[in-house]
């Protein structure tokens, strides 16, 4: 292992640990009649609000979908009341064309949902005081809780000063708090399968945050293709291999050293690339990590064109203006997209 290498790995380390998140499979076509159902829903609560009478203020409405038992039509939650003392609410399902009520309303007051990935189920947290408790929520018929855990702050205060409340998210592998929405808008209902892939999140592969600098420090085998025509295709090959002179490319001056790394799902599948920027003398190029099926690839990029990487997974060059990448790739086969500019 080459010193250049040991240094730029150590600091593709520091990279990737630094720069780095559920809701159910989106409904289809055939299952979206659950839209207008729980509108009519929201509708009646409304009607139920307006005319009640307010002895202090308003009685305010929320509310959030989520699928709880991931059969790919998400569940409707709703919230209501004037203050955490007395906020209560109620789970609707959809079944055979029609919004169903599950069991009776809930107590609401001093919680918050969150997502339970994986599971028939949404997590319900009370907090109050210095006491909480958490919950799974599930539905069958109409909807079973079960208590995960319970947290007494109070008494862990007493021998740490800086103690905080245990939330899902820190138990509960890919657990998101779920925002409740205001009653008014229908954002949450017509944006459904916006909102839930950004509810998925993104990964790593085999969720393990250190997997590419793992396979790079090892010198594990990648399988490296050109994605531009300009850099060469070795195929199977060690990574550290992969970085000797002329290797990935015919121009290089020198063994290739790692400049800097960043991680983005470039293309949309939920799981994330690693994207390096990697200099040999006073030539520069890129190489995406991507696992796929188990064979991590390693698509090569000519950088004298300055490519950048953007927020939404596209490359940028100032060549010629302004000009926009997306790097299209299946296993051995990669091209880079040009893109309109904006």
């Amino acid at each position: 292992m080459t010193k250049s290498f040991k240094r730029s790995a150590l600091l593709l380390g520091v990279y990737l640990i630094l720069a780095f998140g559920l809701l159910g499979v989106p409904a289809s076509a055939e299952e979206q009649g659950w839209v207008p159902a729980y509108e009519q829903v929201l509708d009646g609560w409304r009607a139920r609000i307006s005319g009640e009478p307010a002895e202090y203020s308003t009685p305010e409405l929320w509310y959030l979908v989520y699928d709880i038992d991931k059969d790919g039509a998400p569940e409707l939650i709703v919230k209501t009341g004037t203050c955490e003392a007395d906020y209560h609410g109620a789970i609707y399902t959809f079944r055979d064309g029609q919004a169903l009520q599950l069991g009776e309303e809930l107590g609401l007051g001093h919680s918050s949902f969150y997502s339970d990935p994986g599971e028939n189920g949404v997590i319900l947290m009370y907090g109050h005081m210095g006491y909480a408790a958490a919950s799974r929520i599930s539905i069958s018929d109409a909807y079973e809780e079960e208590s995960l855990y319970e947290d007494n702050l109070n008494e862990r205060l007493q021998e740490d000063p800086d103690a905080e409340y245990v939330y899902p998210y820190e138990i509960i592998p890919g657990s998101a708090y779920l925002t409740l929405c205001r009653g008014d808008l229908t954002l949450p209902l017509t944006h459904y399968e916006e909102i839930a892939r950004y509810l998925e999140g993104t990964h790593f592969p085999n969720n393990d945050d250190a997997f590419y600098y793992s396979l790079m420090m090892s010198g594990g085998e990648v399988c490296a293709v050109t994605a531009d025509g300009f850099t060469n295709s070795p195929g199977r090959i060690g990574f550290q291999d992969l970085l000797r002179q002329n290797t990935a490319a015919n121009w290089m001056q020198g063994d290739l050293s790692i400049l800097s790394a960043a991680a983005a799902d470039l293309n949309g599948d939920g799981q994330l690339e690693c994207v390096l920027a990697a200099s040999s003398g006073s030539s520069e190029m890129r190489i995406v990590l991507s696992e796929q099926n188990g064979t991590v690839y390693a698509y090569l990029i000519n950088y004298t064109d300055g490519y950048e990487l953007e927020a939404d997974g596209c490359f940028r060059t100032t060549r010629y203006g302004s000009t926009r990448f997306r790097l299209i790739f299946d296993e051995q086969q990669a091209f880079l997209l040009t893109l309109p500019n904006r």
